[in-house]
This record gives structure tokens, sequence and C-alpha cells, in this order.
């Protein structure tokens, strides 16, 4: 019985950080601008630029394997239908922390 309930506990996903997070609201934004007008403005590749950048390493704690990076980034959709609202917020809260974080050049605090 034990042995069961980890293999199940190993499957989920773990919650993923501040950074693994942002980074998936950045590439979701960059493919829904891309679709809807075929075009992505120059500040959003600076922010995802940013989000990459702050990533854990790979086998840091935290840091998300290939294959839980794309599942996450699979889930936005159905994070957006399932509360937009906090999506947005959520998806602007990280645009915010990137710029403050002086990804945009001439954007950041002075």
């Amino acid at each position: 019985m034990i042995v069961l309930a980890f293999a199940f506990l190993s499957q989920i996903p773990p919650e993923p950080t501040r950074a693994e997070l942002c980074h998936a609201h950045a590439n979701a934004f960059i493919a829904e601008e891309a679709r809807a007008t075929g075009r992505v403005a120059g500040p959003s590749w600076f922010i995802r630029d940013w989000w990459s950048a702050q990533l854990p390493e790979t086998d840091a704690p935290g840091a998300l394997t290939a294959e839980q990076r794309r599942d996450l980034e699979a889930s936005m959709p159905a994070r957006e239908t399932a509360d937009p609202d906090a999506f947005r917020a959520e998806q602007s809260r990280c645009v915010t922390e990137a710029i403050e974080g002086g990804a945009v050049p001439g954007m950041g605090p002075a």
C-alpha cells in the first residue's frame, strides 16, 4: 500500500517555482499574441528571456524536468479558462516583476 501511494505521489508534478510559473506565463502570452496578431512586441521577448535566466539550474531544488515544463506550459489555457481574472492578474504580476527587475531596457527603475 505504501509503495502504491508513493508511486501515485511521485507522478504529481511539484508546484512550480515563481520563475517556472512566470516563464510559462511569458510563453503563453507570446503564443497568444502570435496567434492573434502574427506579431509579438519586443518587450515580450525581453521578459521571457529574463524569466528564462531566473529558472533554477537543472537538478536544483524547484527545477522542473523538461517534461514537467512542457506540461506546465500546456496547462496554461486550462488555468486561464478555470479562472481568467486570476490568470491575467498573475500574468500581469509576472510582467511587472520582470520589468522592475530590469528585463526591458529603459522600462525598469531608474
